[in-house]
């Protein structure tokens, strides 16, 4: 391939990775809820994810306009979190909430980190102690008594920056051959030199492909989440499930192109040249618009 495609495809990936990452990229909002009770305003901050092997959950609610009366405690219920994380089935924890030192009107509970990946949903209520628990107010609002609204926390473990530098490395080298595998795909393919380096790109592009996603990947997710594959066809979380279809896609490929990949015999593939060529469009094609499906996108 010529220098100037080369350098051509270099551009071209950058720019697509750039807004592949920002597309994809499902961030995690801060949620503030409040509630009153009487001239008192209950404000909670919600920050979802806290990082690290020995991370507590700080869960503070900071109370305006006044103090609480002295017969009143806030009180946080959580439980772990299921799919529906309005109602999970089990009996939640009940912790007190207590004044943060030098902070008189911030109550807060800490809760011991559970391990990563573990996810509860919870909410705080306002209880009259005098009144064996009588629930004055609840952060968040209650929608119904049915399905009260619960929000929800998530432990995470710290990933290892050089497995996170070679999984990014792996990603950006395998697109950058997927993009010369479209720019050769529309050479001439008739010819046997083009017809085996779209053969060779092709098993590059699966190699590095199988090494960011599988060893790496897997291993990146095991730091932050204690789990090692929980797509298909052992779950259904989107994130691993697309990055499997994407390399089943190839690895199909590289076989129905095994005589150019693997001897330099374009008289061993398995389809003709016109069924090459389209065969890579849409395998990059495919491969650019699963990754641009939101990373933590659940399960489907």
């Amino acid at each position: 391939m010529k220098t100037s495609k080369i350098i051509l495809a270099i551009l071209i990936t950058i720019a697509l990775l750039v807004v592949a990452r920002r597309a994809s990229q499902r961030q995690v909002p801060v949620v503030i809820e409040t509630t009153t009770y009487g001239e008192l305003t209950l404000s909670h901050s919600c920050n979802h994810v806290f990082k690290g092997d020995n991370t507590t959950a700080d869960l503070d609610v900071t109370v305006n306009g006044g103090l609480l009366p002295e017969d009143a405690v806030i009180a946080l219920y959580y439980e772990p979190r299921t799919t529906d994380a309005t109602e999970t089935g089990n009996r939640a924890a009940r912790v007190e909430a207590i004044t943060i030192p030098g902070h008189s009107l911030v109550y807060r509970v800490a809760v011991p980190n559970q391990g990563r990946g573990t996810e509860f949903s919870y909410h705080f209520q306002l209880e009259d102690a005098a009144g064996v628990g009588r629930v004055l107010a609840t952060i968040p609002v209650e929608e119904s008594k049915d399905k009260p609204k619960q929000l929800w926390f998530r432990f995470e473990g710290p990933r290892s920056v050089v497995l996170l530098i070679a999984h990014i490395l792996c990603m950006f080298g395998s697109f950058l051959l997927m993009v010369m595998v479209i720019l050769t795909a529309f050479e001439d393919v008739k010819n046997n030199a083009v017809r085996i380096r779209l053969g060779k790109q092709t098993l590059w592009a699966t190699i590095i492909l199988f090494l960011g996603t599988f060893p790496i990947g897997i291993w990146l997710e095991y730091q932050v989440y204690a789990t090692y594959w929980t797509g298909i066809p052992l779950g259904r979380d989107i994130t691993d499930s697309k990055a499997l279809v994407i390399f089943i896609y190839w690895l199909v490929m590289l076989y129905l192109l095994r005589g150019s990949a693997l001897t330099g015999d374009p008289r061993k593939d398995v389809i003709g040249i016109t069924a090459a060529r389209w065969v890579a469009v849409v395998g990059v094609v495919l491969s650019l618009a699963l990754y641009l499906i939101p990373h933590s996108s659940g399960n489907f």
